[in-house]
């Protein structure tokens, strides 16, 4: 019986978190508009006091095909860095993430009326789980953190892939994957200065 306790604990550790945000993600689809209208980033609604709206936009997705490939983003970046976003970590790192993207985008665009998808969050993910993972797996960090600064030049040079706007039925916000990808990394950094050598 403790062993079985202990294998529960050590799963709830590493993927209790991915498991939580992918049910609440997939609650907030079942519940369809009315969710969404509350939910997600809208600029005049946060100028009139609805300020929810900066953690709760990432949970809104605008279709399915949105939702499942944000989802499978998830599963492989908590696959890939599991052991890096374990526990107290990930759950910090989500919000940390989620309301430096929206907040960047309110002060920073206010020609963005309207935001929603997880995708932000997913591109901190990546990259505060390769550079806290750089000494245990090298490689693999290296090789991640060139993957998304790579995606990342070349959206912000050209633009967002069409076909995976039109995959998705959404506009792709590439702002907010910059963003997400640098609150990771800020975390990141500071979490390696401030840990003894």
């Amino acid at each position: 019986m403790p062993d079985r306790l202990n294998r529960f604990k050590t799963f709830g550790r590493y993927w209790g978190l991915p498991l939580l945000l992918s049910a609440s993600l997939l609650l907030v689809w079942v519940l369809g508009e009315p969710a969404a209208e509350l939910l997600m980033y809208q600029r005049f609604d946060i100028q009139s006091g609805q300020i929810w709206r900066l953690a709760t936009a990432h949970w809104v997705h605008l279709s399915f095909q949105h939702l499942l490939l944000n989802l499978m983003s998830l599963a492989l970046a908590w696959w890939l860095f599991h052991q890096a976003l374990a526990g107290f970590t990930g759950y910090l790192l989500t919000g940390l993430i989620s309301l430096g993207v929206t907040l960047s985008l309110f002060v920073l665009h206010p020609d963005i009326g309207w935001y929603a998808g997880f995708s932000g969050v997913l591109h901190g993910f990546l990259v505060a789980g390769a550079l806290l993972s750089r000494r245990q797996n090298p490689m693999l960090s290296l090789a991640t953190l060139l993957i998304v600064a790579i995606k990342l030049v070349i959206e912000l040079v050209r633009g967002a892939e069409p076909g995976l706007a039109e995959f998705i039925n959404s506009p792709i916000l590439i702002h907010a994957h910059v963003y997400g990808a640098l609150f990771g990394g800020l975390y990141a950094i500071c979490m390696r200065g401030a840990s003894p050598r």
